[in-house]
């Protein structure tokens, strides 16, 4: 017999590599193509492949979640009033709305304005629910809110169980509406009810309380410390703490705000800059504007711009300007608004070079009022009275009318040009639009 070799001793692989496994991979359900495209800024391409849909012979919560999907998508990609007329095709869907779609629709009227149509909208909620949920609760409140309609306490006291959300809205609410003790009453009775406040709670008050005793926005802010770093590395509450201590001209403690935050993005950048040319100081404005150009911190937007161009306008130096102008040329937005040239006009009119503001004002493809007012004032404020006359002028055939700010300027040229009768027929033009009453000129 042939002698046969021995086999090698070989220990078993300890870890043996397992076959690869077979991904399977679910094809993408029509809600969540529907919602992939509301995400991608395509909620008008959303609605047209539902509403191309064969409509169901009868209401079914699934038609309902796909109508809220397009809804939400409207209304999250800044179209409610889009929103609204999808929400007006539900009904002859027949698609049964729910208490998410409802609130989807009640943003949709704050967001618009829609005052009538969000009361038309509660009363729907009424008559489908005798006492809505929070979330509709909270919806209700943020419409009326938005809406400026002074349901919104009533409503809050009506509510059974109150949370962060609902709380902050009425505290926002008596803010915004020139009630600064009311809103700090609410924020009291917020720590009081024993609901955790949210950095929001802080944006909201902080307003209010700049308003009220000096004192207050200190104790107000040493609570905010209190609460660590989720509220205190907070962008929107620095800004906001930044914007309530330079209302109170506290530009120290402004600065000890911005400089102990460690996250500070272009809101919260823009907000310091707006402070200084606030509290005039633009050498510091431009010192935190170059702090941002130099190491490219953050990306700077057209507020940011505004602010520089201010700041400038308040050293007028004309060095200055025609460097911040060159930045401006390439940092700016391919979309600069109006706002932006108009602040060029006015930081060259400031600085005497009038001939350049008139230039930018002339190149400008898109005017306002603004854009119109700030030239001829220009123009008035450096002497060139006739020039603002014409251009007031031109400003009437362009079909804007004469308001408070040019019938200033005009009455201002009137007296440098000795002409009487421009006054007499200015002063008569502003008594007939009754704007002698409001208090803007004297006789």
């Amino acid at each position: 017999m042939a002698s046969t070799l021995p086999l090698p001793l070989t220990s078993p692989p300890q870890n043996p590599t397992p076959p690869p496994k077979t991904i399977i991979t679910k094809p993408p359900t029509f809600r969540s193509r529907l919602s992939q495209l509301c995400k991608d800024g395509r909620p008008d391409l959303a609605r047209r492949l539902l509403l191309d849909r064969p409509i169901p012979s009868t209401s079914t919560s699934t038609s309902t979640v796909l109508w809220n999907t397009v809804l939400i998508g409207l209304v999250c990609n800044g179209l409610p009033e889009d929103a609204l007329r999808f929400l007006s095709l539900m009904s002859p869907a027949s698609v049964r709305p729910d208490h998410y779609t409802f609130s989807s629709a009640l943003k949709a009227c704050a967001d618009s304005n829609q005052l009538l149509l969000g009361r038309s909208i509660h009363a729907r909620i009424l008559r489908r629910y005798s006492r809505p949920n929070r979330i509709l609760s909270n919806s209700l409140l943020n419409m009326y809110s938005s809406c400026g309609c002074r349901q919104v306490q009533l409503l809050f006291d009506r509510m059974r169980a109150r949370n962060a959300v609902a709380w902050n809205t009425v505290i926002a609410w008596h803010a915004r509406n020139a009630r600064p003790s009311d809103a700090v009453v609410h924020f009291r009775r917020l720590l009081e009810s024993g609901t955790a406040p949210t950095p929001v709670s802080f944006v909201n008050v902080f307003p209010a309380v700049a308003c009220l005793d000096r004192a207050l926005p200190d104790a107000v802010h040493a609570l905010l410390l209190k609460f660590g770093g989720g509220f205190v590395g907070d962008p929107f509450v620095t800004s906001s703490a930044v914007a309530m201590y330079s209302e109170l001209s506290d530009m120290d403690s402004a600065r000890k705000v911005f400089d102990r935050t460690a996250l500070r993005n272009t809101e919260v950048w823009n907000t310091m800059i707006g402070a200084c040319v606030q509290n005039e100081l633009p050498r510091e404005a431009l010192d935190l504007y170059l702090q941002i150009f130099e190491s490219e911190i953050v990306s700077t937007d057209s507020v940011t711009l505004i602010a520089v161009l201010m700041a400038v306008s308040q050293l007028q130096s004309i060095d200055y300007g025609r460097q911040i102008h060159a930045l401006v040329m390439k940092s700016a937005p391919m979309d600069s608004p109006v706002a932006l040239s108009n602040a060029l006009v006015v930081m060259y009119s400031r600085c005497g070079e009038v001939e350049t503001a008139f230039r930018l004002f002339d190149e400008m493809s898109e005017r306002d009022i603004v854009t119109w007012n700030t030239m001829v004032s220009a123009f008035v404020q450096n002497g060139f009275d006739s020039e603002g006359l014409m251009l007031v002028r031109a400003m009437q055939k362009k079909g804007f009318a004469v308001d408070p700010v040019a019938a200033m300027a005009l009455l201002s040229a009137a007296s440098n040009l000795g002409d009487s009768r421009i006054g007499r027929e200015t002063h008569a033009y502003v008594f007939r639009r009754g704007s002698v009453s409001k208090g803007w000129i004297v006789t």
